[in-house]
């Protein structure tokens, strides 16, 4: 049973990864190829991201993407920093989900008072801009890694609170819901076991859209100086860096960390319209097929019996005019000339019976 759930397990997600555009394919093979990187970055950093070699030097055969003003290779810099910005993107999205799907299931599934304080309580947040109130946090809190992530959670959570919440009151009207209900389903129970299913994919794609600019959000902390602190590397810190070399005429210091994060953010975004059309598309397309398929018999069975019904009618109306016709042969015809007329009909009795 294991087995074949698995392998069933593995030919749905092989069906789904069929489904995506080549485009989005290209995005996510893209995407891969640099969390690989990332993964692996001590293993293709060709030099420490920390040391000092050959000031401001071109790209070159020893050093790829050339050196900074310090003379580190931007190379293994980007490399480490891809790590974090990853790391700090896509662990910003996940406690953001985490959060925003608590707040936002609780919001669909309570009263209206309750509704009413996390929607206006997500809408304070909303309301302020979210490159100052992440400074705000993080000069209270300071710049460390884990601090970064859970800022720029707070600034997201809001806008995800929103979308679960959409999605889970569309879910919780439903008949099945509802049946759940009446037979004395608990509210996690159903959130957990039916609503999450149904609600997973346009969080998803929501979330893949996020996780794109939660880099560039961090990529601009750390441009302003707000974010990782150097001598750490991230994209964002190597722009920050090389921005005054730039205007010395030293182009390559910003404009490699600018393409690959412009190259990232576009395939994840490239992969969340992939992900629409095969995870959210489908299910309105299958449920628009079903109903035709659904609406076709019933339409072919509603002719067969409009003309059932007219074919009866017709052999009915014939019956009446037969038993009509029989009718009026029984009735007494007082005109009409006897068949046999007898008279004066005797029948004398025996007179032994005497």
């Amino acid at each position: 049973m294991f087995r074949q759930g698995l392998a069933a397990r593995l030919a749905s997600g092989g069906a789904r990864f069929r489904a995506l555009s080549t485009s989005s394919k290209i995005a996510l093979l893209f995407i891969v190829f640099i969390a690989l990187v990332a993964i692996f970055a001590p293993l293709v950093a060709p030099y420490d991201p920390l040391q000092t070699l050959r000031p401001v030097q071109a790209p070159s055969g020893d050093y790829l993407f050339g050196t900074d003003r310090l003379g580190r290779d931007i190379f293994s810099r980007m490399v480490w920093g891809a790590r974090t910005s990853l790391f700090i993107g896509l662990g910003a999205v996940g406690v953001a989900i985490l959060f925003g799907s608590i707040l936002g299931a609780t919001a669909a599934t309570a009263d209206k008072f309750g509704n009413e304080v996390i929607m206006r309580f997500m809408d304070i947040l909303m309301a302020f801009p979210g490159i100052a109130l992440a400074a705000v946090l993080l000069a209270t809190f300071g710049n460390s890694v884990p601090v970064i992530i859970v800022t720029i959670a707070v600034v997201y959570t809001p806008q995800l609170a929103r979308v679960v919440r959409a999605n889970v009151v569309s879910q919780w009207e439903e008949d099945y819901v509802r049946a759940e209900r009446v037979i004395g389903g608990s509210r996690t129970y159903i959130l957990l076991k039916h609503v999450v299913r149904n609600t997973a994919a346009p969080v998803l794609v929501f979330a893949t859209v996020m996780v794109a600019d939660a880099i560039v959000f961090e990529a601009s902390l750390s441009f302003l100086g707000a974010g990782v602190q150097p001598p750490f590397p991230s994209w964002g810190n190597i722009l920050s860096e090389g921005r005054n070399l730039v205007l010395s005429g030293f182009w390559w210091a910003t404009t490699f960390a600018g393409i690959m994060i412009l190259l990232t953010v576009l395939a994840l975004n490239i992969l969340a319209e992939g992900l629409t059309d095969a995870l959210v598309n489908p299910k309105l397309k299958r449920s628009t097929q079903s109903k035709e398929d659904v609406a076709k018999p019933l339409a072919t069975d509603v002719q067969e019996a409009m003309s059932e019904t007219l074919a009866l009618k017709r052999y009915l109306l014939k019956l009446h005019e037969k038993e009509t016709t029989r009718t009026d042969r029984m009735q007494l015809n007082s005109t009409a000339k006897p068949i046999l007329q007898v008279k004066k009909l005797i029948n004398p009795f025996p007179k032994s019976l005497w």
